[in-house]
């Protein structure tokens, strides 16, 4: 599903002496099938951009398009019920909002509330917990009984259940360790490949960003500050650090290679790794031509 905001801009509490505008003037277009990472510090709007998401909020100004779907200060559509079928969101710690007596019937309460047939939910529930690294025997056991990690999993499962187009992460690694992290964001990714999903990564972790993404917006105090390919914003330095954010670690290695040795190597996706091997390449192939 195709995203567009449209000079969309949002105020808490408007006409009151509280009112406060979280988000300015936003225009950006999300194709279908996308990878794009939300980026900004705590107070930049990007939670409030997520509710425009799937309707919790409408724009004070503005149109918000999601797909077929329009909403706009004086209209949300008739059937905001299935558009929020379509639109999944994982929220931080998705695991606080599990709360049934056994796995499989957290897993189907979102589906369920949707109107989907019985039938199609188990089978939606055989599908999704092989896809979230579960395994069916879990599906009896209270939620409350599995780790940490198999938790976020089986909330993760619920909003997989719905089958949505739309795929919204909201700091979906936080509070796990680097492991859980990788192994999250690389299950979030092989979904999105394998779904075609267009996925929303609203993320503080520039590394994520970089690594998963294939567009990026900035936001900073609730307008776009900037946006473009991973490659084209974390190369901006400079600008990057106006607004208090920092360098990916694979671009702060090149910037520090460049740096020593006064030799450029372009950024195009390559991993930590496979740029530790270039710089060896480039220093081995100097000192023998020494």
């Amino acid at each position: 599903m195709d995203i567009t905001f449209t000079n969309v801009s949002y105020i808490y509490q408007r006409n009151t002496p509280f009112a406060h505008q979280a988000i300015k003037d936003l225009n950006f277009h999300i194709p279908s099938g996308s990878f794009v990472a939300i980026v900004g510090h705590t107070g930049s709007g990007k939670s409030t951009l997520l509710q425009h998401l799937n309707g919790l909020v409408t724009p004070s100004e503005g149109e918000v398009k999601i797909g077929e779907y329009k909403l706009t200060p004086k209209e949300k559509p008739d059937n905001l019920k299935e558009l929020r079928s379509r639109v999944g969101v994982v929220f931080q710690y998705p695991e606080h909002q599990l709360f049934e007596e056994t796995v499989a019937k957290d897993i189907a309460f979102g589906p369920e509330n949707f109107g989907v047939p019985k039938e199609t939910i188990i089978e939606r529930i055989k599908r999704v917990i092989p896809a979230v690294g579960l395994s069916e025997d879990m599906l009896e056991r209270s939620p409350f009984d599995l780790s940490g990690g198999q938790m976020r999993r089986v909330a993760i499962a619920g909003v997989l259940a719905i089958n949505p187009d739309v795929l919204v992460l909201d700091e979906p690694t936080a509070g796990l360790d680097p492991r859980g992290q990788k192994e999250i964001m690389e299950m979030f990714n092989t979904m999105h490949k394998e779904q075609g999903l267009t996925t929303i990564l609203v993320t503080h972790s520039m590394e994520d960003a970089l690594k998963y993404a294939d567009h990026v917006i900035i936001l900073n105090k609730g307008t776009k500050y900037m946006e473009g390919s991973p490659e084209e914003v974390f190369t901006q330095k400079d600008a990057l650090k106006q607004v208090q954010l920092d360098v990916p670690e694979v671009i702060q290695l090149l910037n520090a290679f460049e740096a020593k040795f006064s030799i450029s190597i372009p950024f195009h996706g390559q991993t930590v790794q496979e740029i530790a091997e270039t710089i060896h390449s480039i220093v081995k192939d100097g000192v023998s031509n020494e």
